[in-house]
């Protein structure tokens, strides 16, 4: 079973003949995903989950790989006072390691010298997600370096678990490594996948009751099991769906029997679980298109409280909690306001956004480009003021005005703050009309110090030149294909 195997790797005595890293590689939907989180709450309720971690290619903002090891240290830091003692010494006053980019000296700073105070006895379990989700730039690859010839020099307590597609610069960087233990999931047994996803399975559905007088001696999770085809992915879905008690229409014992008699495959369990959710009823897929074709249009997760600030024209305030709710098997944080919405598996947006594959239930995210662009500049325009952040002078540094970043987040709402950093990328992806020129005219007439200012306090002015070239690309290109159409 390979999470008994996992489990005994992190246990195993400390030594260096143990890896210290293990991968666990394979396709979409072969679970991954649902074995690295599995690990990840084991070793959390054991208080020996230094920090999980996922790449999520919906956020643009965390895809960077420059952002892991510094969250790595912070989460370790919750976890051992001497190492956090350690990391806050090295990185005060020193403003240019807080930001520095390299991951080498990242690792140095961030991991490496703090663990020389680490005192936590027994193995602590870092959990990577998804890494094959990174953006694959310099980055990435300094990163891959790093950590495939500094592992060595890490605590031999610390065990890294990281999952990811085979993709070619992965592989190339952690093969051959005798501090890397890399694994398969082509390479697992059937038997060995099949115990696995029954432990799973067993183990979301024990406490469903009705399960078990309907089918005795736990026959409903041999029939889930079989049912699985041997994908995790689709045995977490499955299980997700039994579970959630918001949806009335069903019982768990009528959804897993639904389960079975539809086709096999993550996909026609997809179809199935929508098809409960909204019976392809007019008004309800209409809400269903609009809701998920903003949520895939996005270019970072939101929360449902961001979402419904960016809402367009004539939309219900509670559309988006609404409809989301019916959404728990496929989605996280939908039944929370301030929590990002994102799916628990990368294959749901998949499945969404081929025609082939979702039928009636196909979603286009282009066609939310164009209320994105006019929520967000709707936002700027009752949210952007002067002197936006209560600054007492201009004579300071942003660095230099304590506690500025808390202060920032309570004047800075999540949809203002997506409205100022993408808006320019829903305009080049909208058509060209009157109306959205004269809102773009009245953006750069009125707000557009306050904007600049804005950006500023977030860290994020340097990306200002980039938008400006491409709003302007986009009025030239556009101007020109609106009047030759006319």
């Amino acid at each position: 079973m390979i999470v008994e195997e996992i489990i005994q790797w992190v246990n195993s005595p400390n030594g260096d003949d143990v890896p210290r890293i293990f991968l666990l590689s394979g396709v979409a939907g072969s679970g991954k995903s649902a074995i690295a989180h599995t690990i990840a709450k084991l070793f959390d309720l054991q208080k020996r989950l230094g920090s999980s971690y996922c790449f999520d290619r919906a956020d643009q903002a965390n895809r960077r790989p420059n952002n892991l090891l510094s969250t790595i240290a912070l989460d370790i830091a919750d976890l051992d006072h001497h190492w956090k003692m350690s990391l806050g010494n090295i990185v005060k006053g020193n403003h240019s390691l807080r930001t520095t980019p390299s991951a080498t000296e990242q690792f140095k700073k961030f991991l490496l010298e703090p663990a020389i105070a680490l005192t936590t006895v027994g193995p602590i379990l870092v959990v990577i997600d998804a890494l094959d989700e990174s953006v694959a730039d310099p980055s990435r690859k300094a990163l891959l370096d790093t950590l495939a010839k500094g592992i060595s020099d890490l605590p031999s307590n610390i065990r890294i678990l990281i999952t990811a597609r085979p993709e070619r610069d992965i592989v190339s960087a952690f093969n051959s490594n005798r501090h890397i233990l890399c694994k398969y999931m082509d390479t697992i047994d059937e038997a060995s996948n099949k115990a696995d996803i029954t432990l799973f399975v067993e183990t979301r559905l024990s406490d469903v009751r009705s399960l078990e007088l309907e089918w005795p001696n736990k026959r409903w999770c041999q029939m889930l099991v079989e049912g699985s085809g041997g994908l995790f992915q689709w045995a977490s879905t499955a299980c997700q769906a039994i579970r959630d008690n918001s949806r009335g229409a069903f019982r768990p014992t009528e959804r897993l029997s639904r389960f079975m008699s539809s086709a096999c495959g993550l996909d026609a369990l997809y179809s199935e679980i929508l098809h409960q959710a909204f019976g392809g009823q007019d008004d309800a897929m209409s809400h269903f298109k609009l809701v998920m074709g903003r949520i895939l249009a996005v270019k970072e997760p939101l929360s449902i409280s961001a979402h419904s600030e960016l809402r367009g024209d004539g939309e219900p305030a509670d559309l988006m909690a609404r409809t989301l709710l019916l959404l728990r098997p496929l989605l996280s944080g939908v039944d929370q306001q301030d929590i990002p919405i994102q799916p628990f598996h990368a294959s749901f947006f998949d499945f969404l956004t081929d025609q082939n594959r979702s039928k009636i239930y196909y979603v286009d995210p282009s066609h939310a480009n164009h209320t994105l662009m006019l929520s967000s500049l709707q936002v700027m325009k009752s949210g952007l003021r002067f002197n936006i952040g209560n600054l007492k002078t201009s004579h300071c540094r942003n660095s230099d005005i304590p506690d500025l970043a808390i202060h920032i987040k309570k004047m800075i709402l999540p949809h203002l703050s997506y409205g100022c950093r993408f808006w320019a990328d829903h305009l080049c992806s909208s058509a060209y009309d009157i109306k959205i020129l004269y809102e773009v005219r009245e953006f750069f007439y009125h707000r557009f110090l306050f904007w600049l200012e804005v950006l500023s306090l977030m860290k994020q002015v340097n990306i200002a030149s980039g938008m400006l070239l491409s709003v302007l690309d986009w009025n030239q290109v556009s101007y020109i294909k609106y009047f030759f159409h006319q």
